[in-house]
């Protein structure tokens, strides 16, 4: 599979951690060392972009520090993507390579054994999420994608060369997302949500806000308490009683305290997580062992006497989650996104939450 966002050249003049807020820079053809006018700059999960003038120039200027990604775009060139970009002092020059790759060079190895059909309506469920907010959302350009099932592996991926334009009606954004990856795992060759085993999609997007004078911060609130936007606020400010929520480890109620601290780190949280496995319970085992072999009995006793822990979240007593660590830390930026995104796995009424339900990262909810 061929994903668009290739590796890139970017080359600093200085680079110092300060608190910047705003990210300046060039735009330059890598080959030709000329200017690129029109290219498109944005910050990743943001409303702030802009677009390079005749001198390859830009400036985007933001009403507080954010931990998003600069996402550099150009039609006919390999997209790039600078990491903490308020760290640097002076401006920025990233340079872009032309995209070589042509459409009709990409082969697809997926075998066709559903119809598009059938895996557009998949990817419009896992992708854009089922919820008020999800079924108002509309794919602009459905044309652009490319779906295929690849039956060794029971596994749905999408692609797309260009970005997936979606109008959202209930929340009043217009989002353009780059997917980089979309899979969606399951237990035999089907499309059946039974046999669903993990979704999966990532990318950067771009949020541009058409309200206009409509009232719509009622909706958007909504959708804010309870998302892992708000939840990674909650972590980072260590306010899980403010904010209503709950942590329990095997059904009972813990200190997240004790679980988790939280540390400064320059301009953003670092959060270690003190016990990441549970012990089983001899009793389990000897439970076990009623009615076994003599060897079935000893390959018991050998079992493992802990596990992963599986943290269970309730929101308001409402909203449902669960997540498990990959790493033993992670990082939360002020405006409350997380990095690296491969170490937490979230299921529950997280899970269920897709890019319909996403705001953007500098969305400001203010309490009643």
């Amino acid at each position: 599979m061929r994903t668009k966002i290739l590796p890139f050249i970017i080359l600093l003049l200085m680079q110092i951690p300060v608190m910047a807020q705003s990210v300046s820079g060039y735009v330059y053809d890598a080959a030709g060392d000329f200017p690129l006018e029109g290219a498109f700059v944005y910050l990743d999960g943001t409303t702030y972009s802009a677009s390079t003038d005749s001198e390859g120039a830009f400036t985007i200027n933001v009403g507080q520090q954010l931990s998003a990604a600069l996402v550099v775009k150009y039609i006919g060139y390999q997209t790039a993507i600078i990491q903490n970009p308020f760290s640097y002092e002076t401006k920025i020059k990233v340079t872009l390579k032309e995209d070589t790759i042509k459409m009709d060079e990409l082969v697809i190895s997926g075998e066709t054994v559903f119809s598009r059909k059938e895996m557009l309506a998949v990817f419009r469920d896992q992708f854009l999420g089922k919820t008020k907010a999800g079924n108002s959302c509309k794919i602009l350009n459905e044309d652009d994608i490319r779906l295929y099932y690849e039956v060794a592996t029971n596994t749905l991926r999408a692609e797309s060369d260009k970005p997936i334009r979606i109008q959202n009606k209930r929340l009043k954004y217009n989002v353009e997302f780059d997917l980089v990856d979309f899979q969606v795992h399951y237990t035999k060759k089907t499309l059946s949500p039974f046999s669903m085993q993990t979704s999966y999609y990532a990318g950067t997007s771009f949020f541009k806000d058409v309200s206009e004078k409509e009232n719509i911060k009622k909706k958007r609130d909504e959708v804010y308490r309870g998302s892992l936007l708000h939840f990674m606020r909650t972590i980072a400010s260590n306010r899980w009683t403010e904010e209503h929520y709950g942590l329990f480890v095997e059904s009972m109620p813990v200190n997240p305290a004790d679980y988790f601290k939280v540390t400064d780190t320059l301009d953003y949280k670092k959060v270690t997580c003190l016990k990441t496995t549970v012990k089983i319970l001899e009793r389990h085992v000897s439970v076990r062992m009623t009615g076994m072999s003599s060897s079935e009995a000893e390959k018991a006793l050998q079992a493992p006497k802990e596990r992963k822990i599986r943290f269970a979240v309730l929101q308001d007593q409402v909203n449902q989650s669960f997540f498990e660590l990959n790493a033993d830390h992670f990082y939360i930026g002020e405006n409350g996104l997380f990095w690296p995104i491969s170490s937490i796995i979230f299921g529950g009424y997280f899970g269920e939450l897709k890019v319909g339900d996403m705001l953007p990262a500098d969305y400001t909810y203010t309490a009643d």
